[in-house]
């Protein structure tokens, strides 16, 4: 008997070692602390994004009541000067627009003050760099103001951002109607700036790294740090909106929540803060990403893998010359795996090893020279039964040509233009092939045809024409019994149809034919225009290309006639070329010759 090898168990040894002397404390100490720290810095994220938002908050109901107190000022100046003008003189009052001058140069929130009277024209006095006339959502929002003002009401306009000389801008319409004793005299009108609020959402920023924007009881965007957002922007999908929204508006208290956002094609979780505006309804959110806001809690997990890293560093070292034994063998066969699976089956992996990696290694190498034998004589069989499809479809084709000798080779001179053209469209390999048996197979049909139709001398009558027609079915009944040929089926059938649905025998048009379909018709027509017929004389290769072009476009796809063009220019076609000049010069045949 032999003597029976002891096997060393890898397994124990590994995880014995560096589980029990490295692995296990140094993570139980470090998922201890990070998960206490952790919780303190939820504590204090939560309090700092709450103490922000409520800033922000009353920062914006103070800056919203100061715009308020602003119109009102701007309604008691002009309001005693309308009184006393003529409606129809409000717009070249020298009085009204000095006052309004005054009252924009004084003020750097308003870029716009106006009085329109009872016909809605205006005088106006606008701020430096500042051309409000000429956006058309400043002008929808005064109409809607004149109408509010019309109806006895007052109008504050949703944000609009507007191209300033310093880039976008923030700003708001607020208008209040002018009508002592009940009588409607027109409005006041201011285009204020909400620039004040968008650098305090900057500065909160800045200084605490939270990302700041303000929205409305609709759940869209008033205003934000970022110049690139626009107001207007719907923000209701952000879940911690979703939960402001979830309050009308009137939410009594700032509340945090964790949440996930989409950012291009990843979700990334937030930490979020939503903290209303009083008697606005607005909402301002404060946000920040998780791991930002625990990058401490990161920081220490990064010094604890370290430390740990260390330590197992430390554990490695000494066993290391005991430990080559092991890990060279793993790594060898690991490459030896690699190679195979890259299809590289010559490599084999040499161990000599009393434990379960030798009998693993010599194992592999059994396992690697069956692999290699069996797909050694898979390749050969898959070789042997593609030549003999091919050799079984040109056959059938052959067969088909023989019916009409004048047409001889037609059906392979066919695929080898369609290839050509495919190849020059730079279609892959695998739709290469498709092409080709179905241009091989596209006239399969005419086995089906009467001879004193297919041989016929001379131009076919209108009922022999519809009889020929029907190759085109036929040929697709006889291929679609073949499964693997399904692919195949729509040059088989369509090769006559047009772009312009005039052809036959389905009628199909446009962008409803197969590409695989263009170019075996381009294919088709070429080789019937170069190939002398009963009818008609072969034309040389230049006259048939612009014969084509003739009907590019209606009949034949122009992309596929000018790469016929190209694969001319480039010699692709200079042999077919030759053979078709050879068979031009040759002496007629005495017989007659029978019609395709």
């Amino acid at each position: 008997m032999k003597h029976r090898q002891t096997r060393v168990r890898i397994l124990y040894v590994i995880l014995l070692t560096l589980l029990g002397s490295t692995v296990v404390p140094v993570w139980f100490y470090g998922e201890r602390m990070m998960s206490l720290n952790r919780e303190r810095l939820e504590t204090q994220e939560s309090s700092l994004q709450t103490f922000t938002s409520e800033s922000l908050s009353h920062v914006i109901a103070l800056y919203m009541e100061n715009l308020n107190q602003q119109l009102k000022e701007l309604s008691d100046t002009v309001v005693p000067l309308v009184i006393q003008i003529p409606a129809a003189k409000i717009p070249t009052d020298p009085g009204l627009q000095l006052a309004l001058g005054r009252f924009v140069a004084d003020r750097q929130t308003v870029l716009s003050a106006a009085v329109l009277n009872d016909q809605a024209r205006f005088v106006q006095s606008e701020a430096p760099n500042f051309n409000g006339q000429s956006d058309p959502f400043l002008g929808k929002s005064l109409a809607a103001a004149f109408t509010a003002a019309q109806q006895g009401q007052g109008y504050r306009s949703n944000p609009i951002t507007v191209l300033s000389s310093g880039g976008n801008d923030v700003v708001m319409v607020m208008a209040e109607p002018i009508h002592p004793k009940d009588q409607f005299l027109g409005m006041v009108a201011l285009v204020v700036t909400l620039k004040g609020i968008t650098n305090e959402l900057r500065d909160a920023n800045q200084r605490s790294g939270l990302e700041a924007y303000v929205i409305d009881n609709g759940g869209r965007l008033v205003t934000s740090y970022d110049p690139d957002k626009v107001s207007g922007t719907d923000m209701a999908a952000i879940p911690i909106v979703q939960k402001f929204l979830d309050w009308g508006g009137n939410a009594p208290v700032a509340e945090t929540s964790p949440f996930f956002l989409q950012r291009g094609n990843q979700m990334v979780q937030m930490l979020g803060t939503y903290s209303p505006t009083q008697k606005l309804g607005w909402g301002v959110i404060v946000q920040r990403k998780t791991s930002d806001a625990y990058a401490t809690v990161t920081e220490m997990r990064r010094q604890t893998y370290q430390l740990g890293l260390a330590l197992v560093l430390l554990s490695v070292l000494v066993g290391l010359l005991a430990a080559t034994t092991i890990t060279h063998p793993i790594d060898l066969l690991t490459r030896t795996a690699r190679s195979i699976a890259q299809r590289d089956f010559s490599q084999r992996a040499e161990i000599k090893s009393n434990t379960e990696i030798g009998e693993l290694a010599a194992t592999f190498n059994q396992m690697a020279d069956d692999i290699q034998h069996y797909i050694g004589d898979l390749q050969a069989a898959s070789e042997e039964n593609r030549k003999l499809f091919i050799d079984s479809i040109e056959m059938i084709a052959a067969a088909v040509d023989a019916k009409d000798p004048y047409t001889k080779g037609h059906s392979g001179r066919v695929s080898q233009y369609s290839v050509i053209l495919a190849r020059e469209l730079g279609l892959p390999e695998d739709e290469i092939d498709k092409i080709r048996i179905s241009a091989t197979l596209h006239d399969v049909g005419k086995i089906g045809i009467e001879d004193r139709v297919l041989k016929k001398p001379g131009v076919l009558t209108s009922e022999e024409f519809e009889i020929m027609k029907r190759h085109t079915v036929m040929g697709y009944e006889i291929v679609r019994q073949v499964k693997q040929l399904a692919e195949m089926l729509p040059g088989i059938r369509w090769h006559h149809e047009a772009l312009n649905g005039k052809g036959y025998p389905d009628g199909i048009e446009g962008d409803e034919l197969p590409l695989m379909v263009r170019i075996i018709s381009v294919a088709d027509t070429f080789d019937a225009i170069t190939t002398d017929r009963p009818y008609q004389a072969g034309r040389d290769f230049p006259e048939a290309l612009s014969a084509l072009r003739k009907h590019a476009g209606t009949k034949y796809d122009p992309l596929v006639v000018d790469a016929m063009d190209a694969a001319l220019a480039k010699g692709s076609l200079a042999k077919y070329e030759v053979r078709r000049r050879a068979v031009a010069a040759a002496p007629p045949d005495p017989v007659g010759s029978p019609h395709p």
